[in-house]
């Protein structure tokens, strides 16, 4: 039944876009395209070995309110063959002309989205998606669905179906593409759509794919310009200087740095030995994953658990292509509290594109340091280059203090006592002038408490022997008296 009334109420709201039904029905009904459609499916990528995500993009000049928005998906192209059909429901604002997306792996991303993680769980084989949006004519009214945009797929070549790349790696992009490279749509459904892939050599590059001839080298823009965080760069387990910050007319992203993944914060040094000083020796060092410099006009570095400090990097301010690059505090003016603090980098739009755990206390001379996905103290500090973690060493018996409360002192270097033999244990960890830390002397029974014993214990028994003994004594007497009687 429930399927029926999908295929009824999809069939209704086709016929209203193309002008089949009343003018009542198409006021309500009526896909949203009296000029464009607000909101229109992007991207799509369907195989589930690397993940799969929807992107969809504002076309519109202002900022929707995305919980008016529904994808509606069938698991068949055909919704006569559909078996199942799920209803996702969207949150959130999604600002001009940007771009959002339904994601449920964690893949490289190049670029700043709006990101709505969940299971999506769409069939390889075959499905389709509707993108809805909500409209009231009336208020208190009925609420009605408006078609906003839709596609279907299919594993093979099918009439009304989009077909699956065969590579793992590879997406649907929607064409044709405007001036800024955004998808140009002019009614639901409209367009083409062509398979595009990662570049190998640039993985925020996409390139043109063929199921016959193979992937090509065909560059394909896209409108997506904003920033993700880059991949963690590799690191071996065992100084630059900035100008002071220029005023701008606005937040704006340089525009060589487009098409590229964002720097990595990958080490702090909160707490420099030696001769070094907080105030001009602690740094926080940045990685370039990139083939090409990264301009950081306009980017920013902020400290602080509570009360942040702000640094903003000024105009010409350049990491070179795959290095490790030291901001230290001299220039920065930032500071790493030595109790416990955090690191993190924006965008000239206030961003957070990468950040550093939190660490609670920093001794002399150790780094914070990133390596195979951990935040750890090294003692090994390497501005300016590849992280090496040689972590602090361990006393034997354990660095914690634990407090012995029946000796009344802590012993430093000794782990908590076993509950089973844990008196055994206080007793050797006790000072040897404590008099329980001693053997105890054996000393004699007294005397008199050998006596109460003894005649507790006889009493007892003449208690128990009570009948007896009345027994014994009354036959005692009469034989005393029966010899009296009987005279000599």
């Amino acid at each position: 039944m429930r399927r029926i009334q999908r295929l009824l109420q999809f069939a209704t709201t086709s016929l209203a876009c193309v002008g089949l039904l009343g003018a009542d029905f198409v006021a309500t009904a009526r896909a949203d395209t009296a000029d464009a459609p607000s909101l229109v499916i992007s991207q799509l990528k369907i195989t589930s070995s690397n993940g799969q995500f929807v992107t969809l993009h504002n076309t519109t000049a202002y900022a929707l309110d995305m919980s008016k928005y529904q994808l509606e998906y069938f698991n068949s192209y055909d919704l006569s063959k559909a078996t199942s059909s799920r209803l996702i429901t969207l949150q959130g604002m999604l600002p001009p002309h940007s771009y959002y997306q339904l994601n449920d792996s964690s893949q490289l991303l190049c670029y700043q989205l709006t990101i709505n993680s969940q299971s999506l769980g769409f069939s390889s084989t075959a499905g389709f998606i509707q993108l809805l949006s909500t409209s009231q004519i009336v208020p208190g009214g009925a609420v009605a669905p408006m078609m906003q945009d839709f596609v279907g797929w299919a594993k093979a070549s099918a009439s009304g179906a989009q077909m699956l790349p065969s590579s793992t790696n590879a997406f649907l992009q929607r064409q044709p593409l405007d001036a800024t490279h955004n998808p140009l749509i002019s009614t639901p459904g409209g367009g083409s759509w062509i398979q595009v892939q990662p570049d190998p050599a640039s993985p925020c590059k996409l390139i043109t794919f063929s199921a016959a001839a193979g992937s090509s080298s065909t560059s394909v823009p896209n409108g997506m310009n904003q920033l993700l965080p880059a991949t963690e760069p590799l690191a071996t387990v065992l100084a630059a200087v900035v100008e002071q910050e220029s005023s701008g007319t606005g937040p704006i992203l340089p525009t060589g740095d487009i098409g590229l993944m964002s720097p990595r914060i990958t080490e702090l040094l909160p707490n420099p030995a030696g001769t070094g000083t907080d105030a001009t020796d602690e740094f926080i060092e940045l990685y370039n994953p990139n083939s090409r410099p990264f301009d950081l006009t306009g980017f920013s570095l902020e400290t602080g658990l509570s009360n942040t400090k702000k640094y903003v990097f000024s105009a010409g301010s350049l990491l070179p292509s795959q290095s490790f690059t030291a901001f230290y505090s001299e220039s920065t003016n930032l500071s790493l509290s030595n109790s416990g603090s955090v690191a993190s980098l924006f965008d000239p739009f206030g961003n957070e594109l990468s950040s550093s755990e939190t660490y609670k206390s920093a001794k002399d001379g150790l780094s914070w340091s990133l390596a195979n996905g951990k935040w750890v103290f090294s003692t090994q500090v390497t501005p300016n280059k590849a992280n090496v973690i040689q972590l602090p060493p361990i006393n034997k018996k354990g660095s914690a203090k634990s407090k012995l409360h029946n000796v009344g002192r802590a012993v430093k270097g000794t782990k908590a006592p076993a509950a089973k033999d844990s008196k055994k244990k206080l007793i050797a960890a006790a000072p040897s002038h404590q008099p329980y830390a001693q053997s105890p002397a054996k000393s004699p029974v007294h005397t008199q408490a050998l006596a109460v014993v003894v005649g507790a214990a006889v009493l007892y028994g003449a208690y128990e022997y009570r009948a007896d003994l009345a027994n014994k004594l009354y036959f005692a007497r009469r034989y005393l008296a029966h010899r009296r009687h009987a005279g000599p």
